[in-house]
């Protein structure tokens, strides 16, 4: 309200009841009303008088103060001016008064609204900080309300739940409407039974599978009921963690132990059984008892072999042994890798066939690990060849990557094996009985290969026309690598 408009309320109220005083004086005297009411009427013109008088001196002082200071609310500047307006200086000074009051409450509501502000800004930077973090997770997050809808929803969320709704290439910014949970039903009853057992416990964990017409997909669901205090349910908070990797994790552990356990059971049954006829003297003649030694040391050859490429794994899964890469030619790897097999060729009488590249080949490999995988390869080429057989070692350079193939002349490989040839334990059930293995051969091979040095491996096989297996590496030594490196990113700025 303008401040001189507040001074002539505050004005009219005693001009009013000075006129009423004056009326009743006169009345009483026998002035009669009309004399009342001219005392009323110089009452009031008085008071509005005065007013206008206070009004233009607070102007007046006003513009002196904005042209001077740049400001309009210093009240101590306005009683200072009080002594300018001589007989009205009372009034001026409440006038002063209700204009600090109102300068005070506008000045307080200003540091509220502004305190407020200053709050909600912090809020909205918390809201947007913790939806960031929510979006940045790999687990899906859904809050629903009491009523099931879904009221938020992360990144991980949104392409989950558009892939299972058969959306391809979703995006937050495409599926913005929240889903409906009646497409997934077993989420929305687990979500049911979660709601209903607040009391008992806030928090539910399962693994189930979540299926939407012909996906399916297993999840574990953790499902916590929102409330405040011992509040009733405000909603429930889900998170869905994919656990297919850790399931296909498990199922490979398992298979692993047990076929470790059916390689270990075979050789050990086999030499308890000797033992117990040795011992029990079934076996009297000096020949049938070495035959019987013989036996048992293959098999004691047999789980050496099968504890050994254990070992060799797991040492190199989980980095006992050190990868030791350094700068090399390939052919150099592959010339040592010849000549230890070259014994196990001449027993079987097999030719050894190098085709090596007449170019330097330079590769970043470590001696030892691609040496054995090298050995490895070779070794089932020849275990697998028939005597009178080639065995063919061939290095070359295809399109800026150092290929070593094997080629064999040997037994072959059915085409339903081909995809499990490099499983752990996996043996050819047709090529079992024309030589022993451990199955774990050809798994170190593919690990070598893959994991340590970032390359390829791929098999080629007709069944009695032999087998190809194909390793792919990066060329080049160890500088090279990064300035290929380097080039690429400068390439990507």
């Amino acid at each position: 309200m303008n401040p001189c408009r507040k001074i002539w309320i505050e004005l009219y109220a005693p001009a009013a009841a000075v006129g009423l005083t004056a009326a009743s004086v006169l009345g009483g005297c026998g002035a009669g009303w009309v004399s009342a009411a001219s005392a009323l009427l110089v009452s009031m013109t008085t008071a509005a008088g005065i007013n206008a008088l206070v009004c233009r001196r607070i102007a007046t002082i006003r513009k002196r103060m904005v042209s001077t200071s740049g400001q309009s609310q210093t009240t101590d500047a306005l009683r200072a001016a009080a002594r300018e307006l001589g007989p009205v200086r009372e009034l001026f000074d409440e006038a002063v008064n209700l204009i600090a009051r109102h300068e005070g409450s506008v000045e307080q509501s200003a540091m509220c609204r502004t305190e407020l502000e200053a709050r909600m800004n912090v809020r909205h930077k918390q809201a947007r900080r913790l939806e960031a973090v929510f979006n940045s997770l790999t687990d899906a997050v859904v809050v629903v309300d009491n009523l099931d809808k879904v009221s938020f929803w992360n990144r991980a969320a949104v392409r989950l739940f558009g892939s299972l709704a058969g959306k391809s290439d979703v995006d937050s910014a495409v599926l913005v409407q929240p889903p409906e949970l009646s497409l997934f039903p077993g989420l929305r009853e687990f979500i049911a039974t979660t709601r209903s057992r607040a009391g008992a416990s806030t928090t539910r964990t399962q693994e189930s599978d979540i299926t939407v017409g012909n996906t399916a997909r297993s999840f574990q669901i953790i499902a916590t009921n929102v409330q405040e205090d011992d509040g009733p349910s405000q909603g429930v908070a889900v998170i869905l963690r994919d656990i297919a990797r850790e399931k296909e994790v498990k199922e490979r552990h398992a298979e692993f132990l047990s076929s470790a356990t059916h390689e270990l059971k075979t050789p050990l049954s086999g030499i308890k059984a000797f033992l117990e006829m040795l011992i029990d003297g079934d076996i009297e003649e000096r020949d049938e008892q070495l035959k019987l030694f013989g036996f048992m040391d293959v098999q004691i050859d047999r789980l050496t072999r099968l504890i050994n490429n254990m070992l060799n794994l797991a040492r190199i899964e989980s980095g006992v042994i050190k990868v030791q890469r350094e700068d090399l030619g390939l052919n150099e790897v592959l010339e040592k890798a010849l000549d230890v097999v070259r014994p196990l060729a001449a027993e079987k009488n097999i030719t050894i066939d190098p085709q090596l590249s007449d170019l330097y080949l330079p590769v970043h490999v470590d001696r030892d690990l691609f040496g054995q995988a090298t050995i490895n390869l070779l070794s089932n080429a020849i275990k697998y060849t028939p005597e009178g057989g080639t065995v063919r070692l061939r290095s070359r350079n295809i399109d800026g990557e150092a290929v070593m193939e094997v080629r064999d002349t040997g037994m072959g490989i059915p085409a339903a094996d081909l995809g499990k040839i490099f499983e752990r334990f996996y043996r050819v059930a047709q090529n079992n009985k024309a030589a022993a293995g451990t199955g774990l051969g050809l798994a170190l091979v593919h690990y070598i290969v893959t994991q340590v040095h970032s390359g390829k491996i791929s098999v080629e096989s007709e069944v009695h026309e032999g087998s190809c297996f194909t390793v792919s590496i990066p060329l080049g030594h160890r500088h090279s690598h990064r300035r290929k490196s380097a080039e690429s990113n400068l390439c990507t700025v």
